[in-house]
């Protein structure tokens, strides 16, 4: 019988060595906070460390019997790897990594890959979830290249098809990422990566400075979506013999921000099997206050609008998701996500948020987003908006919820920008009465001016069904 394995982040703490070596532990990986090549987090998020402490803790790691892996995984470096003078810093970079005992690396571009299997062989490389090998095909390119693991895109994590044939494709370990809560298929994924490797590399024209628009984005929807918290590709601890059958033994636990007590809780749960608590305290992607971020980020308007974000209460119970994972099987989620309300009948029972305290949260965000996109966070538009919009509008905890069910008939794929418009419009009826709070009357007028002429006649029945249009 072959044992499960896991592959944990880490966050630089000397006493989580000793705790997960009495785990199922096999390798612990990640990187100082800021690199020449960059990484998925920006560089504000992790601690400063210096390069004899890295080697210190590797070290240690390695004391413990367990290997370590450096991350090297942003998926652009702005074509500075092809300049002779940042060439040569990215090599003595590298061979750094190989001189202080690093088992492997994490990569992400694929001539990156090439470089190390060529100047590097006793390194070993580990394809990154960012690299999204989604397919037989891409997974068989990256080991031709000199991939000796793969974590496969996390967006294939319930395709239990494609998962089992890259298995059997290949001789690369394939390692899964467990805690991962980003949106299913999501629209920002592409560039979020992007924008947080730039905000994690040394040689940063604009000194790692960013605005996280992406997560911003996210949050609106997972916490006004609830069956959008359902879609994402997380594991639960329970499911493990799922991809066990399939052969998939290896599995990776990310949390490098999080601190020492939630980087333990999870791989407790995973080694366990069993968690009978909320996933956001074991997930990623769910909670932006976890691992500190309104404390941390540099831009005061998203530290402001994270401090509601505990009072959303956003619970997603596990031990009412047994048998969750069984329908994924056999149901082809790219092709009918939108013919089918599996995850929204789910999410009912097993995601709870607060009903009046949310659509607040929410609300917080959509306003910072709007001082984003209308440039007033970068000192332009200064006239706009007054003081009345700034402070923003109570939602009534009913017509929330109407409103978000009105919001599902609307295609997927427009359902986000059709909620930032229509819950605007909402707004500015609300004000015509002088009022500070959203009633049904608001989202009627709103959702009638709002909704587009070929989705009128539909838009016009659920309002109906909900009592708020007469025949």
């Amino acid at each position: 019988m072959i044992l499960i394995q896991f592959y944990v982040a880490t966050n630089w703490d000397l006493s989580l060595i000793e705790e997960l070596a009495k785990y199922p532990v096999t390798d612990l990986y990640g990187v100082s906070n800021h690199s020449i090549v960059g990484g998925g987090r920006p560089s504000f998020l992790l601690p400063d460390i210096s390069k004899g402490d890295i080697a210190e803790y590797i070290d240690k790691v390695h004391k413990k019997k367990m290997k370590f892996s450096y991350l090297l995984n942003a998926p652009c470096m702005n074509n500075i790897e092809y300049d002779s003078h940042y060439h040569s810093k990215l090599i003595e970079y590298i061979q750094w990594i190989s001189d202080i005992g690093s088992d492997s690396v994490i990569v992400t571009i694929p001539f990156l890959i090439q470089l190390i299997k060529e100047q590097f062989p006793k390194l070993k490389v580990r394809v990154s979830t960012i690299s999204h090998v989604n397919s037989v095909n891409r997974a068989k390119f990256y080991e031709m290249l000199g991939a000796d693991e793969i974590t496969p895109d996390i967006m294939i994590n319930r395709d239990f098809k494609t998962l089992s044939k890259i298995k059997k494709a290949v001789k690369c370990k394939i390692v899964l990422l467990l805690t991962d809560g980003c949106l299913y298929q999501c629209p920002f994924r592409y560039y979020h990566y992007n924008t947080l490797g730039h905000a994690s590399q040394t040689y940063q024209q604009f000194e790692r400075n960013y605005v996280d628009t992406c997560i911003i984005n996210c949050s609106i929807i997972k916490f006004s979506t609830p069956e959008e918290v359902l879609k994402c590709r997380w594991v639960r601890p329970e499911d493990l013999v799922h991809y066990e059958e399939i052969g998939i033994t290896d599995f990776k636990i990310a949390g490098r921000r999080m601190t020492t007590d939630w980087i333990l809780r999870s791989v407790k749960a995973f080694s366990s099997r069993k968690y009978e608590g909320n996933l956001v305290d074991i997930i990623q992607g769910f909670s932006m206050s976890h691992g500190g971020l309104e404390e941390k980020d540099p831009n005061i308007g998203i530290t402001k609008t994270i401090g509601k974000e505990s009072k959303s209460k956003l619970y997603i119970d596990n031990t009412k998701l047994d048998g969750f994972i069984d329908f994924f099987k056999k149901q082809d989620c790219v092709a009918m996500c939108d013919d089918c309300n599996y995850c929204k009948e789910w999410a009912k029972k097993a995601v709870v948020l607060d009903q009046e305290k949310s659509p607040r949260y929410v609300q917080s965000l959509r306003e910072y987003l709007k001082n984003i996109i209308t440039s007033r966070e970068f000192g332009l538009n200064l006239s706009e908006p007054s003081e009345e919009t700034k402070k923003g509008l109570d939602w009534d905890p009913e017509t929330a919820n109407v409103f978000e069910e009105l919001i599902q008939l609307s295609p997927p794929a427009f359902q986000s920008m059709a909620r930032m418009a229509i819950s605007s419009l909402a707004e500015e009826k609300a004000k015509k009465r002088s009022s500070n709070r959203i009633e049904d009357q608001d989202i009627i007028e709103a959702f009638i001016k709002g909704t587009p002429g070929p989705f009128q006649a539909e838009m016009r029945e659920g309002l109906k069904r909900f009592g708020l249009l007469s025949e």
